[in-house]
């Protein structure tokens, strides 16, 4: 009983909003007890949106915005994957993001390819 105590004590639980309806729900979602952080889902979310990679399209700010209002309000994170770039780690860690997923498995090994491509071409 104790370590089950102590185990469910620090257990993060982060959930993902990638739909409109996810974030126009997001003020409800963080109330819900247990919950610990909001995480857009960047690409998700624009391709629910109808513009696909428009990171920084003014409905995706406004996203970021009513999410990160509702963590604050109920003492939650907000979180963000699938803007693999600095401008974007930049732009929403400044307006009130807490966790950033800085890459995933396809962002890494393109970042790699590239790399050794520009020193194959150069050669």
């Amino acid at each position: 009983a104790e370590s089950t105590a102590a185990i469910n004590a620090n257990v993060l639980m982060v959930v993902m909003l990638e739909s409109p309806q996810a974030i126009a729900n997001a003020d409800a979602i963080a109330a819900v007890p247990g919950v610990d952080v909001l995480l857009i889902g960047g690409s998700d979310l624009t391709m629910e949106m109808g513009i696909p990679g428009q990171h920084f399209h003014a409905d995706v700010v406004e996203a970021f915005e009513t999410t990160i209002a509702a963590c604050r309000r109920h003492g939650k994170w907000c979180g963000m994957g699938g803007i693999y770039n600095e401008e974007g780690y930049r732009r929403y860690v400044g307006m009130g993001v807490k966790m950033v997923l800085a890459g995933s498995d396809l962002s890494f090994l393109t970042a790699a390819a590239g790399a050794a491509v520009k020193v194959l071409r150069g050669l």
